[in-house]
């Protein structure tokens, strides 16, 4: 009889003992590693769709903001001083469109791309300036 009361406790699962707030830090720790296998065990060679979403957000992003640099370039052109001016502009509008980007969940890749042409483009630029300030007039 006594046999028959241990077999049947031993297939059953023991209950879960909650002590207090340590055992949720585990608990959220072994979930963790629950979402870190499943994110591996997934084919290595293709990423995720999500991944594959953001990347081309960022891409698009970083292709959107380095508009007003292409123009700054093109503005050093005889007669398109203006065009200087504007690029200027714009890079004050890509920041801005930057940080409302990020704000929204959906579209924030893409703000991250604009916010990393910025510092891209005032690198490029100020390089560019001195370049072509530092060159022998031709003529």
């Amino acid at each position: 009889m006594e046999e028959d009361e241990r077999e049947g406790h031993e297939n059953q699962p023991e209950p879960e003992i909650r002590s207090g707030p340590e055992d949720d830090g585990t608990q959220q720790h072994s979930e963790l590693e629950r979402d870190l296998q499943l994110a591996s065990s997934s084919s290595p060679g293709q990423p995720p769709s999500a991944s594959k979403e953001r990347r081309w957000q960022f891409l698009v992003g970083l292709g959107i903001g380095f508009i007003p640099l292409v123009l700054f370039f093109i503005g050093f052109v005889p007669n398109a001083f203006a065009l200087i001016i504007v690029s200027l502009v714009l890079l004050l509008a890509v920041l801005i469109a930057s940080l409302i980007c990020i704000a929204i969940p959906r579209v924030r890749y893409i703000g991250y791309g604009l916010l990393t042409s910025i510092p891209i483009s005032l690198v490029v630029g100020s390089i560019g300036c001195i370049v072509i300030i530092s060159r022998p007039p031709s003529g």
